[in-house]
């Protein structure tokens, strides 16, 4: 695999890659800990899964969750509690802690959380892999937390990586796509969503990859897409509908008609049937979790007794939510209320939005074709009205004008279809114009880089 992302990225592509992963080595250790989107959980469930626990306890209530590591858990709350009371945590008293906790004995506190305990482990594998890693060697508990970052960083590279190498097109498009500053503060946190968000795209990669290899050639690519349909469903219930990107492939790939409709169903079952079964033992209920006053059952019972109403908010949502989403997964960091909670960057998302546009028409095309590209972008679109449904139903209360609980970060994966999709509409281009897409991508990391700095430089008072 190493050699295939060696032979494949382009020097534009391997030099942007290892300039983001400086940004993020930075952004590792000048973030708050436990401060990132959501990462308290994300930090339990990564947690858990290093600990060989791989699936969660039951509690009552519908509650998850599991026994974990008190000394580190120890540690983690110096930060809670200076985050409950608005105070900045201090470097050198978080190092004091972390060195008494090395000669503590070991024990076990159960802990609670339902909203990512009832993820699959695959996403943790990456942060669960370094915090196992500094767990061999002994490390402090602030060691193995910050491995544990560093796990999940690597899995961003790696995967993102290996998404390029795979792409015929578009890739420069995503590259910069998924390495905005938010998508780098969550990939140098402990949050989900880098995994799932580059493990769908890798998915589609690989679909999109049939379409400029020979035919002898394909049936590796073939197996591959089928193996990848089961993770999708895991890594979360609306992913499952990602698994359509196999109606990419060319029919020519199969002997007969039939053998092409029994490998698409397969694909698709294969990813519905995993979902299925996982939120089944596992579902997941973010309006119970975080009392939002949502229920589901009332939700849907409105959906389908009043139609109008509920596609008049799910259309208000999109008027509401489509200017301020980019923004949000521009400049999005923190999870925690303020001051941990902040967003900057609005002077320069509009110009980062319009590159990641001028980076897609710069960029080689192996292929163009008006199937291919109406399948990704359909498929874009609906997978944003998924989230809206999974957020209607899981999360909003009844009589709210427009659906809650949406960020930028929900919809990566639909603007990456989408904008994947147009660049097949145009015409095929062998050639990359380098100077000019360099230029291009020089001045979108300055802008990246420009958050980021932004951004610790808020830290920088808040973690000192």
């Amino acid at each position: 695999m190493i050699s295939f992302i060696k032979k494949s990225l382009r020097p534009i592509e391997i030099l942007y890659i290892f300039c983001i992963s400086i940004i993020c080595l930075f952004l590792i250790y000048r973030v708050t800990p436990v401060s990132g989107i959501d990462e308290e959980f994300h930090f339990y469930r990564a947690q858990q899964v290093a600990q060989g626990d791989l699936f969660a306890q039951r509690y009552p209530s519908h509650m998850f969750g599991g026994g974990l590591d008190g000394n580190i858990l120890t540690w983690v709350r110096y930060f809670n509690a200076n985050r409950d009371r608005h105070q900045p945590s201090d470097v050198n008293t978080a190092n004091q802690i972390a060195s008494n906790l090395n000669n503590d004995h070991k024990k076990r506190e159960v802990v609670q959380f339902p909203s990512t305990a009832s993820y699959s482990p695959l996403m943790y594998i990456p942060s669960a892999t370094g915090m196992v890693i500094a767990n061999i060697f002994h490390s402090n508990v602030d060691t193995r937390y910050y491995a544990g970052r560093l796990g999940n960083l690597f899995g961003y590279i790696f995967i993102l990586s290996i998404v390029i190498s795979i792409l015929p097109t578009g890739r420069l498009s995503v590259l910069a796509l998924m390495s905005t500053p938010t998508a780098l503060h969550l990939a140098t946190t402990y949050s989900a969503d880098p995994v799932t968000n580059l493990g769908a795209l890798l998915f589609l990669a690989c679909c999109l990859r049939t379409r400029i290899i020979p035919l002898e050639q394909r049936q590796v690519w073939l197996r591959a897409i089928i193996i990848l349909s089961i993770p999708l469903g895991l890594f979360k219930l609306t992913c499952s509908l990602l698994s359509l990107g196999c109606l990419i492939v060319p029919k020519d790939s199969f002997a007969t008609p039939k053998k092409y409709i029994y490998f698409c169903s397969t694909v698709v079952g294969l990813s519905i049937f995993s979902a299925i079964v996982w939120n089944g033992i596992y579902p997941f209920d973010p309006a119970h979790y975080w009392n939002t006053g949502g229920d589901p059952k009332v939700q849907i019972h409105t959906m389908l007794s009043h139609p109008g109403a509920f596609i008049h908010e799910i259309g208000e949502t999109y008027r509401v939510g489509s200017h301020w989403w980019w923004e949000d997964a521009w400049g999005r960091f923190g999870g925690g209320p303020e001051p941990l909670f902040f967003k900057v960057g609005e002077g320069t998302g509009l110009l980062a939005a319009s590159l990641i546009i001028v980076l897609a028409l710069v960029d080689q095309r192996s292929f163009h074709g008006r199937r291919p590209a109406m399948i990704l972008i359909s498929i874009g679109f609906l997978y944003s009205l998924f989230v809206l449904l999974a957020f209607y139903v899981g999360f909003t209360h009844l009589g709210e004008n427009t659906v809650s609980g949406l960020q930028g970060r929900y919809f990566f994966l639909s603007a990456a279809l989408i904008i994947i999709g147009t660049t097949l509409l145009l015409p095929k281009q062998k050639k990359l114009y380098s100077n000019l897409s360099s230029i291009f991508l020089l001045i979108y990391f300055i802008c990246v880089t420009h958050v980021c700095i932004e951004a610790t430089g808020i830290y920088a008072h808040i973690w000192n």
